[in-house]
């Protein structure tokens, strides 16, 4: 069940870069034209060790905020006439649904297999693994229907290393 969830996921990624590739030619651009961060690729590398932090960043934040992004995204290009792209992010923000599911649940899974709590396990994992602060707004709907309920984000705050040296 869990390899065939992660070969699911995979398929739909792939099918999602092809979409956006496609799209990005039509509007006379390419894949790699802007840059973009690669929290997601240095996350892969540095959860490798393990597949609890992995799970709880990668799927859980990663792909949980393009729950929260998507649907602005798409109100943005609806007003500027875009429909087609707006399409193509509809089918993108469904498909995440069910990626988050996936991670939410093997996540949890592997918390009851160590005796865990989730949330506050959680809330370790991203302590530890991601860098920077899970940003609101939520679109607490689509993660809700992830299996992913409030309780796991809403509360949740991560303590920013004080760069200045000033204490704030």
């Amino acid at each position: 069940d869990f390899h065939d969830a992660w070969v699911q996921v995979a398929d739909d990624e792939a099918r999602h870069f092809k979409m956006i590739n496609k799209r990005l030619g039509e509007l006379g651009a390419a894949y790699g034209d802007l840059p973009a961060h690669d929290g997601l690729w240095q996350t892969s590398m540095d959860t490798a060790y393990d597949i609890l932090p992995r799970l709880a960043v990668v799927p859980m934040v990663f792909e949980a905020r393009g729950l929260d992004a998507t649907p602005p995204t798409i109100e943005r290009l609806l007003a500027h006439g875009d429909t087609e792209s707006a399409r193509i992010l509809k089918i993108i923000a469904h498909d995440e649904i069910a990626h988050v599911a996936a991670g939410r649940k093997y996540y949890e899974y592997v918390c009851d297999q160590r005796d865990l709590p989730y949330y506050t396990t959680w809330h370790d994992m991203l302590r530890k693994h991601f860098r920077g602060p899970l940003k609101p707004p939520f679109n607490d709907e689509a993660r809700y229907e992830a299996g992913m309920p409030p309780d796991y984000y809403q509360d949740y705050v991560l303590e920013l290393p004080d760069i200045d040296g000033d204490g704030a």
